[in-house]
């Protein structure tokens, strides 16, 4: 049998312990805890919000609130008439002209007294657009879209032409295969 006397002075000592305990940390200990609990309740509340510093994918998350079914009442609204927004074609301008470009390297360089001029024992006559596109004796001068294996690039491109001058340089060359890539129109 228990002494009920014994009981309540156990519980008598356990209250005077915690008390005691209480007593010996001091008011500013105290107050310290109790700044601290605020200050980490506080970043513990903050760090569970929605801050939007969420990086995974939530676009299908809305999904779940929706309702799986539509009443029947409810009818979506159409629009009458739907927004067409009509873009206008984007016209591409070739990189390299024949007149701007080509041309007078030809002038200069190729259709000169003497040259690739009209008479001319080869047949190719580069004075003109034309002349230059049907070619000579030899055949055709460039096959449009194929500028690396046209004729003419082989002959400016260390085939020996301009002959008694200094060739091409590089990017003479360049624009040449690249009018002819683009097409090689009179442009």
């Amino acid at each position: 049998m228990i002494d009920s006397s014994s009981t309540r002075l156990s519980n008598r000592r356990e209250r005077t312990f915690s008390v005691s305990i209480l007593a010996q940390l001091g008011s500013q200990n105290l107050r310290f805890i109790a700044v601290m609990s605020v200050f980490l309740a506080a970043i513990f509340i903050a760090s569970c919000g929605d801050e939007g510093d969420i990086t995974e994918d939530t676009t299908g998350m809305t999904d779940v609130l929706q309702p799986t079914t539509t009443p029947e009442t409810q009818t979506p609204a159409q629009p009458e008439d739907p927004a067409v927004i009509e873009v206008p074609p984007v016209v591409e301008e070739p990189g390299v002209s024949f007149k701007d470009d080509i041309q007078p390297i030809l002038a200069e360089r190729c259709a000169t007294p003497q040259c690739h001029v009209a008479g001319h024992f080869t047949g190719l006559d580069l004075s003109k657009y034309d002349t230059f596109k049907k070619g000579g004796n030899g055949g055709a001068a460039f096959a449009a879209g194929n500028g690396e294996g046209s004729f003419v690039v082989k002959r400016i491109d260390g085939g020996g032409m301009p002959p008694g001058g200094p060739p091409l340089d590089a990017d003479q060359i360049q624009l040449f295969i690249d009018w002819i890539d683009e097409g090689a129109e009179n442009n």
